[in-house]
């Protein structure tokens, strides 16, 4: 049985060794770093082999970004032989999984937005990125359309849910109707976002608290109006809220399993994902 019920398209993984083209402040809080490059066009690896261009088609699409291990002066890279990844002497990348915010193959930009409190790899790096610096990714391996045969769609999420969040309302069609929460760390992190007259956006600023500590999300997800027709959840950011929100949804509300995408982001204590 399915996760979910969006549509699903796979694609091969392939490495790309990109550049920064520019760096830009979307809030004192996230950080937004364009990509360029030769190789998001199909291009010839060194191996020989013909790899496709790139291509994003969902709103929550991830790739990898691969970082240098601290005290070294090159990244570890995974080798891929038609798609399928493997491992060089048993090391693996250090890598961190981040979503495409925005991807135009006509200049061969790609966006990609970092939350940039803490200090986890991802963040170091994108607080000292500047135009030329290079950078390797793979992926997406996989990309998710919008799911079919909802009357409602409810999305929960923190600020480093925030870039599939602001995709999915560009993706909305003019007459969608849904309710969007998201958590940020103060006003000032508000995003301008797509406004639509179907879909209401509240943000939840936690103000002194620490990310993942609070119940805002869960608190607003339970106060809401409900609509009678069938919902479908789309939950992403700290695991713990992110369980208890679908928790909530399944057993207060009776909405399927089918009928809620949700991904922990990142966990509370742990900053593999958390500086995303």
């Amino acid at each position: 049985m399915p996760r979910n019920t969006r549509p699903t398209t796979a694609y091969p993984v392939t490495l790309r060794e990109l550049e920064v083209r520019r760096v830009t402040d979307v809030t004192p809080g996230m950080r937004r770093v364009t990509l360029t490059g030769a190789q998001l066009d199909s291009f010839t690896n060194a191996d020989g082999h013909v790899e496709p261009a790139f291509a994003s088609t969902g709103f929550d699409d991830d790739i990898r970004l691969l970082f240098t291990y601290p005290g070294e002066t090159d990244p570890v890279l995974p080798v891929i032989v038609d798609g399928s990844v493997t491992f060089a002497a048993g090391r693996r990348p250090l890598a961190r999984a981040y979503t495409v915010r925005r991807y135009d193959p006509r200049t061969r930009e790609l966006d990609v937005d970092f939350v940039v409190h803490g200090g986890g790899v991802a963040t170091t790096w994108a607080r000292d990125a500047s135009p030329g610096g290079r950078i390797h990714i793979a992926g997406p391996s996989v990309s998710q359309g919008l799911p079919h045969d909802y009357e409602h769609l409810l999305v929960v999420g923190d600020e480093t849910a925030l870039p599939a969040i602001a995709c999915l309302l560009e993706e909305f069609p003019a007459d969608a109707r849904g309710q969007v929460f998201v958590e940020i760390a103060d006003p000032a992190h508000i995003q301008s976002v797509r406004e639509l007259p179907g879909v209401s956006i509240t943000w939840l600023p936690r103000e002194e608290a620490e990310p993942g500590t609070t119940s805002l999300l869960l608190d607003a997800v339970r106060a809401a109006e409900w609509s009678d027709g069938r919902v479908f959840a789309w939950l992403a950011g700290e695991q713990a809220t992110v369980r208890s929100l679908r928790r909530y949804l399944i057993r207060d509300r009776g909405i399927a399993k089918t009928d809620i995408d949700f991904t922990g982001y990142w966990k509370r204590g742990d900053t593999v994902r958390a500086d995303s």
